[in-house]
């Protein structure tokens, strides 16, 4: 490779110099705090009559006279930016300049390159989504302007800066080409790849994920590189909401059952990729690329089920989307290769729905019942592989899955009735967070077709969990309590049989339990399935307290049901356990 000084402008100016980002890079992602600083810098430069101001290194390789980005995307970019913007608001008169022809001048020997026969004659080419961008402002055209990339936001940033700064456009102007930098060009032998991962480890804030993407592209010829990005990646990003590195690690983790840690998911990748998809003709690292890709988007698409639910069987979302609201993302890499199951065929829906509606039941009784949550990776991690061994032997799909989760113990074990009642008498359900949001929706909607959008109105805000006995008592509350009253409060206020949903709450408030049930769109009128039973009562106190805590014990046991096996394997499955868990491992 080959290092030296260069002034930023002067490498921008350089005829045929067009800037080419690569697919394999991130996405622009400078915010205005960090383009703030640049001009803060800027403007001290300019008060000082500093000469010169270092602004890092630039690496990159020159075929065909592009300069293809390995390293400097941000600022490079961030400089095309500042220069766009100087532009606009010379030729909207915002500021004057003492040179007549700046505002041309600036496009012609940075911005656009006239003799370019490519794409939009820019001098510098983004990805994808920000070269939209790019394009828009350099267009002039306001209503185009894509408000939600960081290369809009940082061009209006700059508008305004320009607009109020206490320097003159020419001596921002000059102070830009003060910037200087170590200019690195790599050889063709050189080793992209390596290059990179060295200047980005100690320093830059990759992501897994902005790894993964280079170590996959970075070594393909160009045109390769756009088809796939085109083809796979950026379909793999709007399958994961752009969180492409946590769905990688539920990928590995469903490969592989076991799950990297969140910081060491690209090296988890390079080695399982390696292994499994290395092509024997492409050397020692080589990979085979088109499938690796086939296979990430392939379970991008089940991702994207398990995110936004639509698979267009009914029972399947609404399992899925109580899943989601539950936040159980630790059940991934098993969804993963259960919706694979069913894509290949070797489940129908009705198995799938059984499961899932089965691992909703096993998560919220645990959670009702406090169980530790650190035995759940290992279980989903390993679940579906432990069942396919029950269904090699000729076992139904459903019935392992029962069999197996029931007779797991310690902190991996499914409460059974008499653990799960005794939760629902005992615990605080008004302190949980956004559970709030899982528990209500299966409570109030069930399996009707008819449904009430109580998470979206929870989330909202206008609809809030009520206390039918407030938390704070008056004195006609009191005395409808009774003697005992300070005893029944404190016993019961937070407890389940106490607490709904409602639209009003801050009129209900802490009002007579006959006021709640009878005021406009009270107790009585209430919208909400749960809400019936309450509104019919003549007053509320212990005894309808004991009376409701009935009921939801049945509702309880009818929505999150205890699954019974008929199954029984020829030989005991395996199961696995931590050494340090609370797995009792006598005699086994």
């Amino acid at each position: 490779m080959d290092g030296h000084k260069e002034y930023l402008s002067d490498i921008i100016e350089g005829k045929k110099t067009r800037f080419v980002i690569p697919v394999y890079q991130r996405n622009y992602d400078w915010k205005p705090e960090q383009c703030g600083r640049l001009f803060d810098d800027l403007v001290e430069v300019s008060k000082t009559g500093r000469e010169e101001h270092f602004f890092g290194s630039i690496v990159s390789q020159t075929p065909r006279g592009e300069r293809v980005v390995i390293d400097g995307q941000q600022r490079i970019t961030t400089v095309f930016l500042l220069f766009a913007a100087i532009r606009t608001q010379v030729e909207k008169g915002v500021v004057k300049s003492q040179e007549e022809d700046l505002a041309e001048d600036i496009a012609e020997y940075y911005l656009i390159d006239a003799r370019h026969k490519k794409e939009r004659k820019l001098r510098l080419k983004l990805v994808k989504n920000d070269s939209e961008a790019f394009g828009a402002i350099l267009d002039g055209k306001d209503d185009a302007y894509i408000q939600g990339s960081n290369v809009t936001q940082n061009y209006l940033y700059f508008l305004d800066r320009i607009e109020k700064m206490d320097i003159s456009v020419n001596e921002l102007y000059e102070a830009i080409k003060s910037l200087c930098v170590i200019d690195i060009t790599l050889d063709p032998k050189d080793d992209a790849q390596l290059i990179f991962e060295s200047l980005n480890s100690t320093g830059l804030d990759l992501s897994e994920a902005d790894k993964i993407r280079n170590f996959v592209l970075m070594n393909l010829d160009p045109e390769l590189q756009e088809i796939y990005y085109d083809d796979y990646w950026n379909p793999v990003e709007r399958n994961t909401d752009y969180k492409v590195s946590d769905y990688i690690r539920f990928y590995l983790s469903a490969m592989e059952a076991k799950t990297p840690a969140i910081k060491k998911v690209y090296p988890a990748f390079r080695t399982y990729t390696t292994k499994k998809f290395h092509d024997p003709d492409g050397g020692v690292l080589s990979l085979d690329t088109k499938a690796l890709f086939e296979e990430l988007l392939n379970y991008s698409k089940h991702y994207k089920t398990c995110i936004h639910p639509n698979t267009g069987v009914k029972s399947i979302d609404s399992a899925l989307e109580a899943i989601r609201v539950f936040d159980a993302s630790v059940t991934r890499p098993y969804l993963l290769n259960l919706l694979e199951y069913r894509a290949q065929g070797d489940i129908d829906d009705d198995s799938v729905s059984a499961v899932l509606w089965m691992i909703d039941s096993y998560l919220f009784r645990r959670w009702v019942c406090g169980v530790p949550a650190n035995a759940l990776n290992k279980v989903f991690e390993t679940l579906h592989g432990d069942v396919l061994k029950g269904v090699s032997d000729g076992a139904d799909y459903a019935e392992v899955v029962k069999y197996v989760l029931t007779h797991k113990s310690g902190t991996g074990r499914f409460p059974d009735n008499e653990e799960f009642l005794y939760a629902l008498d005992t615990r605080d359900f008004y302190r949980i967070q956004n559970r709030k949001l899982y528990l209500y929706d299966r409570l109030e909607n069930g399996s009707s077709e008819e449904r009430v959008s109580v998470v979206k109105g929870l989330e909202e805000g206008s609809f809030s969990v009520e206390h039918v006995m407030p938390q704070t008592l008056n004195a006609q509350w009191k005395e409808t309590l009774g003697d005992d009253w300070e005893r029944i409060h404190e016993e019961w206020c937070h407890k389940m049989a106490n607490l709904t949903v409602t639209a009003y709450n801050s009129d209900y408030s802490n009002r007579p339990f006959e006021q709640k049930r009878d005021m406009r769109d009270g107790f009585r009128s209430s919208g909400f399935r749960m809400n019936h039973w309450i509104g019919q009562q003549e007053t509320w106190g212990e005894e309808q307290l004991r009376v409701r805590e009935r009921m939801l014990e049945e509702q309880f046991l009818e929505t999150w049901p205890l699954p019974e096996s008929s199954y029984e394997p020829s030989k005991a499955l395996p199961e696995v356990a931590e050494l340090d868990s609370d797995t009792e491992f006598t005699g086994r």
